[in-house]
């Protein structure tokens, strides 16, 4: 299985702010971010991840998976396609091979980014680069202890201030 990391960064490596609104990301982030989960179909997510998109953001609509990790597996989803789960990500990308996916984008947060990059199963990184720094806020990775190399594949400039930074991991 592919499995993608889509997120957007400020300048300085952040994928949040302190506040945890994400009233800095430019609409070209937005559209991307909704074409990838739509090409996929497979969408996962951390619980403040899936808490900031529902119910009215979420980027598929009862179509698809949209799998969120949490210890809270007994939450009331949102919607029919919302999968509450505690699993690893070993088993996580079994279950939606299992299903028919053949590929599947990460679009948030540290934690869940760091535990699929810890299980050596993220394949690409799509980095939307916003002109913004942060002095604190979340950083990309978490407590991962070993380095990951990447080759560059394509670079976009989205808009007159934003970059896209798509990455291959080789190791």
């Amino acid at each position: 299985m592919k499995i993608t990391v889509y997120l957007a960064a400020s300048a300085n490596g952040k994928i949040s702010n302190q506040r945890n609104v994400p009233d800095w990301l430019s609409k070209e982030y937005g559209q991307g971010f909704m074409a990838i989960s739509q090409q996929t179909k497979a969408v996962i997510m951390g619980k403040t991840t899936y808490n900031i998109l529902a119910p009215d953001y979420l980027p598929l609509k009862n179509e698809g998976a949209l799998i969120v990790l949490t210890h809270d597996t007994s939450a009331k989803p949102a919607q029919s396609n919302v999968i509450f789960t505690s699993e690893k990500p070993q088993a996580i990308a079994a279950m939606l091979e299992h299903q028919g996916y053949s590929e599947a984008v990460i679009i948030g947060g540290t934690a869940t980014v760091s535990e699929f990059m810890k299980a050596r199963l993220v394949n690409e990184l799509i980095l939307v680069v916003e002109p913004v720094l942060f002095g604190a806020g979340l950083p990309l990775l978490k407590e991962v202890d070993h380095e990951i190399k990447m080759a560059l594949v394509d670079v976009k400039k989205l808009n007159d201030h934003t970059v896209q930074l798509h990455y291959r991991l080789t190791t």
